[in-house]
């Protein structure tokens, strides 16, 4: 065998020959002009070998329990409890075994609930249900399937996430003590009766959904974690019982190495956080269930979608996670389309059959590239997990601000790179068709809790009353001394500004009004062509069309409140201030820009404006839109 010193030796060899081969092709330039910054801080590289990953931790596989058995559970919306039960059924039929729902407010007694799930079969089939703020809903549920004789056989998620509402609304109706005494009552009542219903979310997509990346989310959902296993430990419940009783969701986006590694370091940070309280990783693994991103998606040439969620879907069944959702590509149009739901479904099929990745367990283990991106997520993590923790905890943060901030700070980047283009969006911020026609879904209010004269405040209450008036309860908001109040976390698409824009312009032109610029071209085709196309590609995406002139043709001009010239610098130098002058005589309110970094240009013929490659082409359109007249 050879010796370690051999083998490093030979490493650098081959180090050193790549990389002369490489700098050959860049001319020069060194490698490390290749290396590029994550929003997580890592610097990536171009090539990642032993050195950087070691040898593969093979312990890591027992973290993944059934691998290769992920559950497809996509999300079902129904109108009532009969137009559920054909959904269920539907959706079984086409190989679905597992149905997440996040709206049953229409379920609200014996009958509903009989209706609703007849179709499914106890024995055989999972059912993941976020049941929200309708926490009545919980100990309704579980006595229904206890009477039935099903709550032992019952496996899935029927939980809630106790800060849900607190991070969302910045408030609760119903305060966390009671919330947290609930859920521990929960807990213990199915441990009792020998359930394995998992009770306890953690809603780690919401980070996600707000635009954190891929190591604020693992922080964020982790220092949540820790906070809730904290107040149900000291409501007496054991590391072992809270384990058990836990679902964590995660949301992903599509830089697929690097949400596979998130994955993949959640895993290891739960098994970190479980020995820390004294359990053993090995018989405590995390469920996880992924569920595609909101906050990469969008509503114009929703197609693209497809490929997004594709990425997404097929980085969580590699990274081994527990249940899937996939949200169909017209996820936020309205209505929705059967074609989405079956595309979304179907993709499970072809990632598990056709792809082999149900054949598999841990297939990108030993990828250095993999295995170095998630130590390096897992350690950064933990530190600032025990860092917050240190700190007084997260939700201490929260009141603090600090965690909204940062999430806010890393929101406005990405903004800020798409609006430069150095982030492209396809079909929003670069090959926008600007004459596209959409219709947003407008979402639904849920049902309004009836009013009890019995105020329920208590697990046990709640269970009274359903023995009593065989209806779901509402748990009462109760007077709270010490009301917890902070600045919600904002969830937001990262294109919604550029959307926004684009509906304002089909707004006008339902009014008759003319969004369209002129483009004055100079020189050759091939000296214009492709500022010719960057520029109606950003006028695109505010829904301004383009017209194309030459230099001298001003009387077609006369029409139009905004030009731009648009050819090499050698070329517009043909223009000048009488030619300008001209133009303004003829159209007094017209307002010329050019192409380029031609300050002075714009100096010397009194222009409007220059237009960059490399500005911010948001502020651009909302300029222009201001200067056409659109209405905001």
């Amino acid at each position: 065998m050879m010796g370690e010193e051999q083998i490093s030796t030979e490493i650098r060899e081959k180090q050193n020959a790549w990389k002369k081969e490489v700098e050959k092709i860049l001319k020069g330039k060194k490698v490390e002009s290749l290396i590029k910054m994550s929003d997580e801080g890592f610097a990536i590289k171009p090539l990642y070998d032993e050195s950087d990953a070691g040898y593969h931790d093979t312990s890591r596989v027992s973290l993944y329990r059934n691998y290769h058995q992920s559950r497809i559970s996509q999300l079902i919306t129904a109108k009532d409890s009969k137009d559920l039960k054909e959904k269920i059924n539907y959706a079984k039929q086409r190989g679905q075994h597992s149905f997440y729902l996040t709206n049953i407010d229409f379920i609200s007694n014996e009958k509903d609930v009989n209706d609703a799930f007849s179709s499914i079969n106890w024995n055989e089939d999972c059912i993941y249900i976020d049941v929200g703020e309708n926490i009545g809903f919980l100990p309704f549920f579980f006595h229904h399937q206890k009477m039935h004789q099903h709550y032992k056989h019952t496996a899935g998620t029927i939980g809630l996430d106790p800060y849900e509402e607190l991070l969302l609304k910045g408030e609760n109706k119903v305060s966390l003590d009671t919330k947290f005494d609930f859920l521990a009552d929960t807990m213990k009542w199915s441990s009792t009766n020998e359930g394995s219903v998992r009770c306890l979310l953690i809603k780690g997509n919401i980070y996600s959904n707000a635009g954190a990346n891929a190591l604020q989310e693992l922080v964020f959902t982790f220092s949540h974690a820790l906070d809730l296993i904290n107040e149900l430990m000291n409501r007496g419940l054991g590391i072992d019982e809270i384990a058990n009783s836990l679902t964590v969701s995660i949301g992903v986006g599509s830089n697929f190495f690097m949400e596979l590694a998130k994955l993949r370091a959640a895993r290891d940070i739960w098994a970190s956080l479980v020995h820390a309280f004294g359990g053993n990783p090995q018989e405590l693994p995390v469920n996880i269930h992924a569920i595609t991103t909101t906050f990469n998606k969008t509503v114009f040439d929703v197609h693209v979608n497809l490929l997004r969620t594709t990425t997404e879907s097929f980085s969580a069944v590699v990274a081994g996670v527990d249940e899937l959702t996939i949200l169909p590509f017209d996820y936020f149009l309205n209505p929705s389309s059967n074609l989405a739901d079956r595309i979304a479904r179907n993709t499970h099929f072809i990632l598990k059959e056709e792809g082999l990745l149900s054949k598999v367990i841990d297939p990108s283990a030993g990828s250095y590239y993999v295995e170095e991106l998630t130590s390096q997520l897992g350690m950064e993590a933990w530190e600032r997990i025990r860092q917050i923790d240190q700190e007084g905890g997260f939700l201490h943060q929260l009141r603090q601000g600090k965690i909204q901030v940062e999430l806010e700070n890393m929101r406005e980047k990405r903004k800020s790179d798409v609006n430069n283009r150095n982030h492209i969006i396809i079909g929003t911020n670069a090959y926008a068709v600007s004459n596209e026609k959409v219709t947003l879904k407008h979402e639904k209010k849920g049902r309004n809790p009836e009013k009890l004269t019995t105020s329920i405040h208590s697990f046990q209450e709640a269970i009274t009353f359903i023995e009593r008036n065989k209806k779901v309860p509402s748990i009462g908001r109760e007077k709270q001394n010490k009301q917890i109040r902070i600045t919600p976390i904002q969830s937001q698409r990262l294109v919604e500004h550029f959307e926004k824009l684009r509906f304002q312009a089909e707004n006008a032109k339902e009014k008759g009004q003319i969004l369209k610029v002129g483009i004055i071209t100079f020189g050759k085709i091939k000296d214009f062509k492709q500022s010719l196309d960057y520029i109606s590609g950003v006028l695109a995406a505010g829904g301004i069309e383009t017209e194309q002139f030459s230099w001298n043709d001003l009387k077609y001009l006369s029409h139009l409140q905004s030009v731009i010239l648009c050819g090499k610098k050698e070329d517009i130098q043909v223009v000048d201030f009488a030619y300008i002058h001209q133009l303004k005589v003829r159209n007094p309110s017209l307002h010329i820009y050019v192409m380029g970094n031609e300050k002075e240009m714009v100096e010397k013929l009194e222009l409007a404006g220059m237009i960059s490659m490399n500005g911010d082409l948001y502020q651009f359109l909302l300029n222009m839109h201001t200067l056409l007249g659109v209405e905001k």
